[in-house]
Formats: C-alpha cells, structure tokens, sequence
C-alpha cells in the first residue's frame, strides 16, 4: 500500500469516526478507543493505488474524505468497475474477514484520506460481536447482488439498457430530489461509467447524449441529472 501518513486524526477524532460507522457503533466507548490507537489514517493523491488485487494486506478502510474507486484489470487493460465509494464508507471488508489477498484493486479518484484498522486489532472485537459479524455479512452480500446484477444486465440487456440500469442505481443511492428531477450526488467519468457497464467510453457518450437530446437526462462533465425518470425506467427494460 502506499500514500503519505496523516497526523489529522487523533485518538479522539478516530474514536468519532469509528463511532459514526455503522458496523462499529455499538462497541463500547474503551473497546473503540482501543481501536483507534490502534488504527492510522493516510493520505493519498488523485489515481493513486491504495491497493492492489492480490496484496497480502488485510486492513479494514474507512473513507474519512475523497472518493474511491473498486475495480479489477485484466491482462489486455479492460476495467471493471465495481463500485465508487465516498465519505463514510468501508471497504477492504473480504480481506478482514477472509484473511486472503485483495479481490481487487483500491485507487483515490480525488485526493483522498483513509482510516486504516489492521486485521489483527479488528478480528478479537468481531469475535465477541456477533451483532456486528451479521452487519459485516448485510454489506458483503450487498456487494455480492451488485456483483450479481451487473453480471445479469451483462447477459441479458443490451448496451442502452445496461447503461439505464446503472444510471438508476445510482440515482437510488446517491440521489438528491430536485424538483421533479434527480441529482446524482456522485461525480463520476463517462470512463468510470463504461466500466461499471462494460461499454467503451464512445458508446456511453452517445448514449447520454441521445438521451439529453431527448430529455430524458441532463449531464455535464462528471455531473448527471435524471429528468424523465419513467422514461429511464423504460429505457431500462428494452
């Protein structure tokens, strides 16, 4: 792993930040305060590798601030995009829990800082709390019917509704009610996208620009608008 130490955090800062999480807020106040003299926060610059697939680290993130992407390269450099994660988020969680390598690769889209728990200061914790092993299981098997979905829309929709479906994911997480559209509190890359879909980044911009053309979406650099949500959802059925 690489990136730069960060001093920003004090214990006390690290107690509040994994107090918030909502896989650790019921340990007590000593057991996360043991924890968070324990665990260090680092900095990392805009594409910079947090990890790598097949690194032997076993660490437990949590995203103070910036965004992250998850993502797996293959042999010839095709992408695949994961997830894209932010503020308050974890990941790293399969290692923790597992003990094995990295399943994927970790890279700060932004100048990003990370909360680093190590294994061996989590695990005795988790042991004790079964409350918090269920949780853990509630967030892999989210990840798991993401996995799932996209693998689905892979085989069974075209590009166009492909890209829909996605567009509606995110709308459903990370959107923000403006009138009678949809923000997308996420700022992502038409790359980012065509590897969440596995479309060339041609193709999703001639995508969304058909359906700006017609309506049905509004988007300008990394920022997207749903305006016809229906026709979206109708987009994602053909």
């Amino acid at each position: 792993m690489t990136g730069a130490s960060s001093n920003a955090s004090t214990v006390q800062e690290k107690t509040r930040l994994l107090r918030n999480h909502f896989l650790l807020h019921r340990l007590s106040q000593s057991d996360l305060e043991r924890i968070a003299a324990a665990a260090t926060c680092a900095r990392f610059r805009g594409n910079e590798k947090i990890f790598r697939r097949g690194e032997n680290e076993t660490d437990l993130m949590i995203i103070v601030g910036g965004r992250v992407k998850l993502s797996a390269t293959s042999t010839d450099g095709q992408e695949l995009v994961a997830n894209i994660v932010e503020h308050g988020h974890v990941f790293g969680e399969i290692a923790v829990i597992d003990g094995k390598p990295r399943s994927y690769d970790a890279t700060a889209l932004e100048e990003s800082e990370v909360l680093i728990v190590k294994r061996q200061d989590l695990i005795p914790f988790l042991q004790q709390r079964p409350d918090i092993c269920l949780r853990f299981m509630a967030t892999l098997c989210e990840r798991l019917r993401r996995s799932e979905a996209l693998i689905q829309d892979a085989v069974f929709f075209n590009a166009g509704p492909r890209l829909a479906r996605q567009l509606l994911r995110l709308a459903e997480t990370y959107g923000r009610r403006d009138g009678d559209a949809i923000c997308i509190d996420l700022a992502i890359s038409q790359s980012d996208l065509a590897g969440m879909v596995g479309m060339t980044r041609e193709s999703i911009n001639k995508q969304l620009c058909n359906w700006r053309r017609a309506g049905v979406i509004w988007f300008k650099g990394k920022n997207y608008k749903v305006l016809k949500l229906d026709a979206l959802r109708n987009a994602a059925k053909a």
